[in-house]
């Protein structure tokens, strides 16, 4: 039941501060007022105002910069399995792809599969320590993706094409899973922002890979065109 105040008692909020106490989006307060969760009051003109401290007492002990992955049900596997749905059409605009065998599709297939479970992992990870190993363990199955791609024989200008062409869905991915969870703009910010960080490391992990593998067999490497 709504609780009678007055607009200016500082123990109500508007919507907007109770959005940016809890960092979750608009529709999600307005829900929780109308299910009871939040108690909440009308002002004359027809605007809530919304408990505050009942806003304060759902704030967690030590608050995470945004909500986690797992937590919300999007297990790495689930996102995973997204990516690659968005992106499967892929190797048909990468002409070489399909000059590949089977086997040496599988292997590219292969650790494009352990990037991706490592870095979803990685972005999930609450301990920092654990964070860094995942990426670890993501920049090492990268510069093996680097040294696979310079035995095929492509450039680095290539190499780095076929980077790229998976990072748009994979963010593309993150950003609709910010959508359908309700992150409020600053939660949506730091994930993208953690995984173009942790996406440029990978590239240059893969690009480091294929420069050992080029250099080490004596081969001139292909500079990209400028």
């Amino acid at each position: 039941m709504a609780s009678q105040a007055s607009v200016k008692d500082p123990g109500w909020a508007t919507l907007t501060d109770a959005c940016r106490l809890l960092g979750v989006s608009p529709s999600t307060v307005r829900r929780w007022g109308d299910s009871g969760k939040v108690r909440t009051y009308t002002t004359p003109g027809g605007h809530r105002r919304f408990s505050r401290a009942g806003l304060e007492a759902m704030l967690p002990v030590s608050p995470a910069t945004r909500p986690g992955l797992a937590e919300l049900g999007e297990t790495p596997r689930n996102l995973a399995r997204s990516y690659r749905a968005g992106g499967e059409d892929a190797p048909m605009r990468i002409p070489w792809v399909t000059e590949l065998d089977e086997a040496k599709r599988e292997r590219f297939r292969g650790f494009g599969r352990g990037i991706v479970a490592s870095l979803i992992a990685a972005l999930d990870a609450d301990d920092a320590g654990q964070r860094a190993e995942l990426l670890r363990s993501a920049e090492d199955a990268c510069a093996n993706y680097g040294r696979l791609a310079a035995g095929e024989s492509l450039g680095a200008s290539m190499t780095a094409d076929v980077f790229l062409r998976f990072r748009r869905p994979f963010l593309d991915e993150l950003a609709s899973v910010a959508r359908r969870r309700e992150f409020d703009a600053t939660s949506t910010s730091a994930l993208i922002a953690d995984a173009n960080a942790a996406l440029d490391d990978l590239m240059l992990a893969t690009l480091r890979g294929w420069e050992a593998a080029t250099l080490g067999s004596g081969r001139r490497p292909a500079l990209p065109n400028p």
